[in-house]
């Protein structure tokens, strides 16, 4: 079953309003070259053995060669083994200590629509794009929306103004995924909350002051409120909704907030065992069709009756299960989720994976292969930050083995490389 996709086109552009708001220019900007010199100079090939279930191998397209382990801001595309699949990342953010990143869906732009491009940093449409538009890898829970900023607690931008707005949505926050139900157990609390504005310090309007609102659901007539300076764009602040207080990545904590983006501690982001789960949604936010009423979100205050009662409600909706709570996982703008459903071929992007052996007769397939999509493409900055490529997978092969699907998959990744100026 597939998840509806990011639109991480959108999502790239909003972002990088969302850091580079305001500025001004000049009206001398000189007439562009009609022709200009493409600045994608070199090519490279990565030719590589899938590794075993659980490992990684990485590549620096700028050298041209593997970075063994993966460490340090050399490398730029890392390929993590599933077995019999793989997945890609950046290095960035929850996969690397570099600057790296990922424009785009990536999908957005097929390989032929990018071998047309002149600058990895110049839409030919769009003209320039700044350095937000290169995403890094994050994590994924139940606070990412499928928005344009990824975010389920806020929208952005509704009256043209680049302002977020809180939607007011309750979301369940269990410290316990694996035993909490919807109302808690000893020890291990469940916690309903609102994330009630984004804008605040001392002059009342900066942004990336988070506010938040929460209750013990076994204690519901306690509200409990807190604004947290989640500012900068490369630190997290890490809080924890038991004593209402700022922790650290090492200490107690359930929640973490860096700008508008939301972590929970537990899965691919932290130690503990923290999940959450959507619980409500005010009504009138949305129509039918799932668009936000601007009108809306524009009136709501955080002390509107109804929206406080929110937080309270009986009727939210809860897990049905326990393994029904949303565990945070990391994510990265090259693996979207996959297309399509069993027994036909399912399009995870990079390839296609034939689950049957009938599925796999038009290509030449066996049960459980992949085939290379070469016209699946992406953009990603490499993890010093300076230098761009283009790439797509060009082929999966297999060596003999009984059954076909067991041999070993040789990849070929292509790349055109943008070096640093």
């Amino acid at each position: 079953m597939t998840s509806k996709p990011l639109a991480l086109t959108a999502a790239a552009l909003a972002a990088a309003l969302l850091t580079a708001c305001g500025g001004g220019g000049s009206d001398d900007t000189p007439t562009p070259d009609p022709t200009p010199a493409s600045a994608f100079t070199k090519s490279a090939t990565w030719n590589f053995a899938l590794p075993d279930n659980g490992n990684s191998v990485c590549y620096d397209f700028d050298t041209a060669t593997e970075v063994a382990g993966c460490s340090g801001a050399a490398w730029d595309l890392k390929v993590t083994s599933g077995g019999r699949s793989a997945t890609l990342w950046t290095n960035s953010g929850t996969s690397g200590s570099g600057k790296g990143g990922a424009f785009g869906g990536p999908f957005d732009h097929t390989w032929t629509d990018l071998s047309a491009w002149k600058d990895a940093t110049i839409d030919p449409v769009d003209g320039a794009l700044p350095d937000a538009v290169y995403f890094k890898d994050t994590s994924k829970g139940a606070f990412t929306g499928s928005n344009a900023i990824a975010a389920a607690a806020f929208e952005y931008d509704l009256k043209a103004d680049h302002q977020l707005y809180p939607n007011y949505r309750v979301f369940l926050v269990t410290s316990d995924s694996a035993s909490a139900d919807a109302v808690g157990t000893p020890g291990a609390p469940v916690y309903a909350l609102q994330i009630t504005g984004y804008y605040g310090g001392p002059t009342g309007v900066a942004s990336g002051y988070v506010s938040l609102r929460w209750v013990d659901r076994a204690a519901p007539g306690a509200v409990h409120e807190a604004t947290v300076d989640a500012r900068s764009d490369t630190d997290w602040v890490y809080f924890n909704l038991e004593t209402g207080t700022v922790s650290s990545a090492n200490g107690t904590w359930h929640i973490a907030f860096n700008r508008y983006n939301v972590k929970l501690n537990g899965g691919d982001s932290g130690t503990g065992t923290v999940a959450g789960f959507v619980g409500a949604t005010p009504a009138g936010f949305y129509d039918a069709d799932g668009k936000p009423v601007v009108d809306r979100f524009a009136a709501a205050k955080p002390d509107d009756t109804d929206l406080r009662a929110a937080l309270t409600a009986a009727d939210m909706a809860v897990p049905a299960a326990a393994n029904k709570w949303v565990v945070d996982v990391n994510h990265s703008a090259l693996n979207p989720d996959y297309k399509g459903s069993y027994p036909n071929p399912l399009d995870f992007g990079w390839y296609s994976y034939y689950p049957t052996e009938a599925a796999g007769v038009a290509v030449g397939l066996h049960q459980h292969m992949l085939k290379a999509n070469p016209e699946a493409a992406a953009l990603v900055r490499s993890g010093e930050g300076n230098s761009y490529a283009r790439l797509h997978v060009t082929e999966i092969k297999y060596a003999e083995a009984d059954p076909p699907y067991a041999g070993t998959q040789t990849w070929s990744i292509a790349f055109d490389v943008q070096p640093a100026k």
